[in-house]
């Protein structure tokens, strides 16, 4: 989880309340975060990956001020009509973009570190390392308009930021230290992309900008742009900038951006809203409240609420990019209520815990392989299409999909854990080789029979890759780890596109196949961008 360091006095002041440490530390406790330590200046606090609207400085300062009261419910911005008009070109690597102008900035030592934090945090997180969302901050007084975000040679030039020589962009990512850190992301592109105006390219996404479009303390309008690979996640990023703006404040002024004839005018600040009911809200939380009472912990947590036909009609800040569902408001409740005020009680039933036999044989699966000279992983089961099949090299089949996905990413649960740890390859050929990597975790397949009409499977999986790895080494290791484990196998020919023809098998116990493992094919990790062999295996732990 993020942790971050505020600037105490900052923070008091966007607040507008004098607190003391005692009752500063008690509120950011009761919003579900955690205060790790404090000085005369500063104070660090733990934040839940789940509310990147919390990251600024400015968000958190909104937050208590909502729940001490002293701004009531949602927090309106007015957002100025399109002054300007960008140009995107269609980059398949990189091809969701946005943009937003931002007036009247007051440049201080407070504003500087702010801008630094939030940028440098949310790519981190939201942004997974500049991969999905990359966000680049300039003066845009230096920027001389038509913008145009499109794709060029590497011969092209740019004065990168902090160098005051202009030098090629095949050259930033070979010689500027942030060129070394981020060129991964854009290894094997013929072209690369660039924010360009009419004096040339101001911004090399999603590596560094230039030296030219600089801020400083001299800047009164900024330009803010991000490119990615997520359009939520661009979207949701820009909506966290620029209302984290707004509450020192700044201007916010839209951007139109032409897609050949299609435009689109962004940021969108405008509310959502859910309908909440009240039996519901207290069943789940376990109370009994008053509709005022709930409307009021909604106030707290920064909602507006009106009653609509029973139900309570909750709009929810565009900066809230966590809320995907109702419960994720009535957890809201809960905080807004304070988990303080909740009155304990004993479970009508003692029950005695004791670890499922599956978790048992998983933890003994972790530490064979942890023994093996391999190293665990652990990735999210929500994934895509893409990821399991395309570039997997097999066909689609029926997996347990979301029904409302905000992210292009994460639109359905893993069938098998393969892809997972390919992705972790793709996005760790920087790292030295070899590189051998597990998984122990569960999968989701459609199943008629039960009555979630899915089941859940506790699956293993390995990946070996180095210049070396082969059939032989990656069959060795099956064999020890179910010696190991005491069962008895056997290996049976197998056909997969995933795998190279009369380079795979499939693991056989009891008559039955558990599992796959072969050499991974050239056309994989042609599809993962791989240049190193790859060597899998991934088993049912259910099945032994």
């Amino acid at each position: 989880m993020p942790t971050i360091t505020y600037d105490k006095k900052d923070l008091l002041n966007l607040i507008g309340k004098r607190l003391s440490d005692e009752q500063l530390e008690e509120i950011i406790h009761l919003m579900k975060t955690n205060v790790e330590s404090k000085t005369e200046t500063e104070i660090t606090v733990e934040l839940t990956p789940d509310r990147p609207d919390l990251f600024g400085i400015e968000g958190l300062s909104r937050a208590i001020k909502q729940y001490l009261g002293l701004q009531k419910g949602l927090k309106k911005f007015t957002v100025n009509s399109p002054q300007l008009h960008i140009k995107a070109s269609y980059l398949p690597y990189r091809p969701y973009l946005a943009a937003s102008v931002i007036r009247n900035v007051s440049i201080t030592d407070s504003f500087i570190r702010s801008l630094m934090n939030i940028q440098d945090v949310l790519t981190d997180t939201i942004g997974r390392k500049r991969e999905k969302v990359a966000i680049g901050i300039h003066d845009f007084d230096k920027i001389i308009p038509n913008i145009v975000y499109t794709e060029v040679s590497s011969d092209e030039k740019i004065v990168p930021l902090d160098t005051n020589e202009e030098i090629t962009l095949a050259e930033v990512l070979e010689k500027i230290p942030k060129g070394k850190e981020y060129g991964h992301i854009l290894s094997g592109l013929k072209k690369l992309p660039a924010w360009i105006d009419a004096k040339g390219i101001f911004s090399f996404p999603p590596i560094i900008n230039s030296e030219r479009t600089r801020v400083t303390e001299k800047t009164k309008n900024l330009f803010v742009e991000l490119t990615g690979t997520d359009k939520e996640a661009v979207l949701q990023t820009l909506n966290i900038i620029v209302t984290n703006f707004a509450e020192r404040g700044c201007i916010i002024e839209a951007t139109k951006i032409f897609y050949g004839e299609k435009s689109e005018v962004v940021p969108n600040l405008n509310p959502t809203f859910i309908d909440l009911g009240i039996d519901e809200t207290n069943k789940l939380i376990g109370l009994d409240l008053k509709k005022s009472d709930i409307i009021d912990a909604l106030n707290r947590m920064g909602y507006d609420v009106i009653e609509n036909k029973g139900m309570l009609k909750v709009f929810i800040p565009a900066y809230r990019t966590d809320i995907l569902h109702k419960v994720d408001l009535i957890e809201d409740v809960a905080i807004g209520y304070g988990f303080n005020n909740f009155i304990p009680h004993l479970p009508s039933v003692a029950t005695i815990g004791k670890v499922h036999p599956i978790e048992k044989l998983s933890n003994k699966v972790r530490q064979l392989l942890v023994g093996f000279g391999f190293q665990e992983i652990i990735r999210p089961i929500l994934t895509n299409h893409k990821n399991l099949f395309d570039k997997m090299n097999i066909k689609s089949e029926a997996v347990i999909e979301l029904e409302n996905p905000v992210s292009s990413e994460y639109i359905c649960l893993r069938n098998w854990l393969l892809p997972s740890l390919m992705e972790v390859l793709s996005a760790n050929k920087h790292v030295e080789y070899p590189q051998n990597i597990f998984e122990v975790g569960d999968v989701v397949v459609p199943d008629n029979d039960e009555e979630t009409m899915s089941k859940t499977i506790r699956k293993v999986a390995c990946v070996i890759s180095h210049s070396k790895s082969s059939y032989a080494e990656v069959k060795g290791v099956v064999e020890s780890l179910l010696k190991q484990m005491g069962v008895i196998y056997s290996f049976k020919e197998n056909s997969s596109e995933t795998f190279i023809e009369g380079r795979q098998a499939s693991i056989v116990v009891n008559n039955k196949s558990i599992g796959i493992l072969g050499e991974i094919s050239p056309v994989v990790l042609e599809q993962w961008n791989l240049e190193m062999p790859c060597a899998a295996f991934e088993i049912s732990l259910d099945a032994i």
